[in-house]
């Protein structure tokens, strides 16, 4: 407890509230939740659409034929497009069930 614990407390523990409301933890867990959920969504959204963006070059070093684009004009593609969608998913609302889900383990 932040306002009436001592500092031993205090130094030993993970976690120190602020304001000596336990239902700030399930704040927490709830916000904690929603930021992993929506890091998961940008991570998966970047990673489909880098694949759509490697396929090209894949191909000219298996097939050797030429490539419509270079890799800096590829890549100011890619922060053009891809940025500020990414961007979106941070400030996605979390899902209904974000609570009624188990924990994970790691």
């Amino acid at each position: 407890m932040g306002i009436t614990g001592t500092d031993v407390a205090k130094d030993a523990a993970d976690m120190i509230l602020m304001n000596d409301d336990f239902s700030s933890i399930v704040i927490g867990v709830e916000e904690g939740r929603r930021i992993f959920d929506n890091l998961k969504k940008a991570i998966c959204y970047a990673l489909t659409s880098q694949i759509a963006q490697m396929l090209p070059f894949v191909g000219f070093i298996i097939v050797q034929f030429p490539l419509p684009v270079t890799t800096v004009i590829v890549l100011y593609i890619s922060i053009g497009t891809d940025l500020i969608p990414a961007i979106a998913f941070a400030y996605e609302a979390g899902e209904l069930d974000i609570m009624t889900r188990p924990p994970r383990n790691k």
